[in-house]
């Protein structure tokens, strides 16, 4: 009798270990967070850079203004709208140009983020899903990240 309490009570012992281990393992690390963070800050400057190549593209091609360009983006490339728009030749081929642009760079951008994401965050995506989900509902997670961020942004002020 006494050797299957002791079996028991080393199995709830055991158990115990095993629980909190994965507990531990459950947990987010400042160095997650904060690579989770530069991958963020890698992904919006991608992002920013889409805009300002647009941008750039807009102020070089004669024939088109932000104006324009805002107004036929809008149609998403719909035929009839542009019609609508009384939109020019040059007008739907900038359009196309800079639209194909935009799925260059963001398909880059997925590659990067997945890239980072699996390779950097860590475990195959595992700790950036968990990451993300931990920012949207626990909020000392938030806390922390944001403290996090904002020594980000400090530091990239600096340089």
């Amino acid at each position: 009798m006494k050797t299957i309490k002791s079996a028991v009570l080393a199995s709830l012992f055991l158990g115990l270990i095993l629980a909190n281990s994965a507990k531990a393992q459950d947990e987010i690390t400042d160095e997650q967070l904060r690579r989770y963070a530069l991958l963020k800050e890698v992904i919006d400057l991608m992002k920013k850079d889409i805009s300002t190549e647009i941008n750039a593209m807009i102020k070089a091609q004669e024939g088109i203004n932000g104006k324009r360009y805002v107004e036929i983006s809008k149609t998403k490339g719909d035929e009839a709208k542009l019609a609508e728009l009384n939109a020019t030749d040059l007008e739907i081929k900038f359009l196309q140009l800079t639209n194909d642009l935009k799925n260059d760079r963001t398909d880059a951008i997925k590659t990067v983020n997945t890239a980072i994401a699996t390779k950097m965050v860590g475990k195959k995506g595992k700790v950036y899903k968990r990451i993300k989900d931990a920012l949207a509902a626990d909020e000392a997670v938030k806390a922390r990240y944001d403290a996090i961020v904002a020594v980000i942004k400090m530091k990239d002020g600096e340089s």
